[in-house]
């Protein structure tokens, strides 16, 4: 160790001495701060509280994330594959610096200094959500540089993320979109899909602890996340970036470059949680305080849709009876909300003549009713491209404003349908236009559907927009403002259906691709609930668990009969209440003409109990988390008034099923009394959490809507 010696100091009547002795004394005290200082840009730096620590290396350029019980992620680093092929990781460059704003809490870390090389600037810091951490990649250069893949956290060399309980950890794989009857789990080609879109968690499911990670920023990046090589209570490879795409977000182009001297990545939240299902509702609120849900005051939508029913062949005296039947027979039994009901058009409306559609809202408005109609922003179903473009006064055809790829060719369809350019002044004086006459017409709702259509990675006429995901932001930002109620007057309810889970707009998201009244429909359904119940009241008002078939087991796709003594009333009660749980838009999609669909409604539609949970609008939980491609057996709800719901179903066609309920895996306390009332049949029996075992029989395809009420005084 080197010691620095103080020269001794001129007497005060030398000024020359004194003149030449300060510019030393200055460098001398200079050297001496110096030790310190660089003492302390070597030395790690650490930010922390009581649920978790983050420390960064200056030396290394890396960072470590600890967790009181022994989990940790690390050392974790930042990467940039550039356009040009070059990719750079953040411990690859020479120099790293870090600071700390101890008014933000904000760490940045600072890597650079390799020739031609950009500098990586990792932005972190803790969470407003306990136990976690949100980190940013900020890439800068003197010249513009491109990138299509951008990555806030990857492990470094040696690096891995260690569980400190269970086995080998479940990773949960969540969709981009809701097309194509996709299910949460879906197995994937690992050479073509991530292990998960925008979010995962990675946890054990009999202790239920794990980490959620995922991106809270959605402007711009479609964020992957790689989680592989696992073995006992550890991941050996982990990376979440910006620019994936895959068989699942249905591009055939590659993700779009952003360019520029100033890159910025999504905002990435990584956090460890004693309950995975605490962690994934943590991290729907951290987005909502982001981008908050579309407001809305007027409940959950009761009411029917023509989808199921009749398909493309829908008419108005079909709309006006199944109207008047829900007017006259359901909802004076409970079946309504705010006294109202939706009655909505879906696909097929366009071959009903426009003064009929356009009639319709005030004959149901005269019956305190409200209408719904449907409307595909993003999609164009015809192979005329020589068309000319509604509401642009014959400007544009749709050869204009259809989504074309590198080489300039349309993309190919999707659904069936050509997907249009979300950015293109023709698609949007079309959006313009269709929904203005919605809205003169006097329509109340509206379900949009093919959305995804509009995230599409392709060559989008606006050249500062050039990736799927700003070109969707920027055409539902013009749909939320087209029917906003400062604009128009009143309110106006959007359901998004074939929909990116993120960017979250419109006030509900069907959670499902397309779900029909069998017990495996119910089972599909309630996949997608039992891992995106979270989104319900955070990402969106309501989660819509599509529309409710009770009368027709069969897909109506591929067979139009009206089978009804195929359906038991067992499976269609489960359908009931698949929806009930699910968050929900309660919306019947059976012919209320047929006798056979009038007598189902009359028996499965007017339970006021039922009707009261579903009527809260909440989404119930799951009870377990390894699943797979299926759903949990068991879902609760926590009530104001102590009592817990529980959902249980048996999604078995032709077995019955004893399933058995732990009641403290309810999280139920012991040395309490509960009442289990049947909220379908108002029987009632006793369960103590000392006895521990609730034992359900459910006959083939049936459920159970329970009420555990605690007995008062025990």
């Amino acid at each position: 160790m080197r010691v620095l010696t103080p020269m001794p100091l001129p007497s005060a009547c030398s000024r020359s001495h004194r003149s030449r002795a300060l510019p030393l004394l200055r460098a001398a005290l200079a050297t001496l701060l110096a030790v310190p200082a660089a003492r302390a840009a070597a030395a790690p730096v650490t930010i922390s509280n009581p649920r978790v620590a983050l420390a960064c290396v200056p030396a290394t350029g890396t960072c470590t994330l600890r967790w009181p019980d022994g989990t940790q992620a690390g050392p974790l680093a930042a990467a940039v594959e550039l356009t040009d092929g070059r990719r750079w990781l953040s411990t690859d460059l020479p120099r790293h610096r870090i600071a700390l704003n101890r008014t933000t809490g904000e760490l940045t870390l600072r890597s650079y200094g390799a020739p031609h090389a950009p500098e990586l600037r990792q932005h972190l810091r803790l969470s407003a959500t306990a136990g976690a951490v949100e980190m940013e990649l900020e890439v800068l250069s003197s010249q513009p540089v491109s990138t299509r893949h951008i990555a806030p956290l990857v492990l470094a060399q040696g690096g891995s993320l260690h569980l400190a309980a269970g086995g080998r950890p479940t990773v949960l794989f969540v969709p981009f979109d809701n097309d194509m009857w996709v299910h949460y789990n879906e197995p994937i080609d690992p050479a073509r899909d991530p292990d998960s879109y925008e979010v995962t968690a990675i946890f054990d499911n009999a202790s239920r602890k794990g980490l959620v990670l995922g991106s809270i920023t959605h402007d711009t990046w479609r964020t992957g996340i790689l989680a592989r090589n696992l073995g006992e209570r550890n991941v050996g490879q982990l990376e979440v970036y910006g620019g994936a795409t895959g068989h699942w977000t249905h591009d055939v182009e590659p993700h779009g470059a952003v360019t520029g001297t100033a890159i910025r990545s999504p905002r990435v939240l990584l956090g460890y949680f004693a309950d995975w299902r605490d962690g994934l509702e943590a991290y729907g609120r951290r987005n909502a305080e982001i981008k908050p849900p579309l407001p809305w005051s007027d409940g959950v939508p009761f009411g029917w849709n023509s989808w199921a029913a009749y398909l493309q062949k829908i008419d108005r005296a079909k709309y006006d009876a199944n109207a008047d039947f829900i007017r006259t027979e359901l909802m004076p039994h409970g079946y309504q909300n705010h006294q109202t009901t939706y009655i909505n058009w879906d696909g097929g409306w366009n071959d009903v003549s426009e003064a009929e559609v356009a009639a319709a809202p005030a004959r149901l408005h005269a019956h305190g009713q409200k209408a719904g109609i449907y409307y595909t922003p993003f999609s164009y179903w015809s192979d005329d491209l020589t068309k000319v473009v509604e509401g642009t006064n014959g400007k544009y055809r749709y050869s204009d404003i259809v989504l074309r790829d590198s080489h300039g060719q349309p993309l190919p369809k999707v659904d069936g349908a050509r997907p249009l350019d979300p950015t293109h002044p023709g698609t949007i004086a079309r959006i313009d236009w269709e929904l203005a006459r919605f809205v003169a017409w006097g329509y109340d709702s509206v379900k949009l559907d093919f959305l995804n259509c509009g995230s599409l990675e392709g060559v989008h006429w606006d050249p500062k927009i050039t990736t799927g995901v700003a070109a969707y932001n920027y055409g539902m930002q013009r749909v939320e403002a087209d029917l906003a109620p400062q604009k128009i007057g009143r309110p106006f309810f959007l359901s998004l259906s074939i929909a990116p889970l993120f960017p979250a707009y419109g006030h509900a998201r069907r959670i499902s691709c397309d779900a029909f009244g069998r017990i495996q429909d119910s089972d599909y359904l309630l996949n997608a609930a039992t891992y995106s119940w979270w989104s319900n009241g955070t990402l969106y008002q309501f989660n819509d668990p599509d529309h409710t078939v009770i009368a027709r087991d069969k897909d109506p796709y591929h067979d139009q009969s009206l089978p009804g003594s195929v359906q038991s009333l067992d499976e269609a009660r489960s359908r009931v209440n698949a929806t009930v749980i699910a968050g929900t838009l309660m919306l019947d999609s059976d012919d209320l003409m047929s006798p056979y669909g009038q007598q189902r409604a009359r028996q499965l539609l007017t339970n006021p109990a039922v009707l009261e949970v579903a009527r809260a609008g909440r989404s119930f939980r799951p009870v377990e988390g390894d699943t797979g491609t299926h759903a949990s057996n068991l879902f609760t709800r926590q009530e104001s008034d102590g009592s817990l719901l529980l959902a249980a179903f048996n999604f078995q066609e032709a077995q019955p099923l004893e399933l058995p309920v732990r009641l403290a895996r309810l999280g139920l306390q012991p040395g309490v009394r509960y009442t289990v009332v049947d909220l379908w049949s108002g029987q009632s029996t006793a369960a103590t959490v000392e006895q521990d075992q609730l034992t359900l029989q459910l006959a083939p395809g049936a459920s159970r809507l329970l009420r555990l009420q605690p007995v008062a005084g025990r």
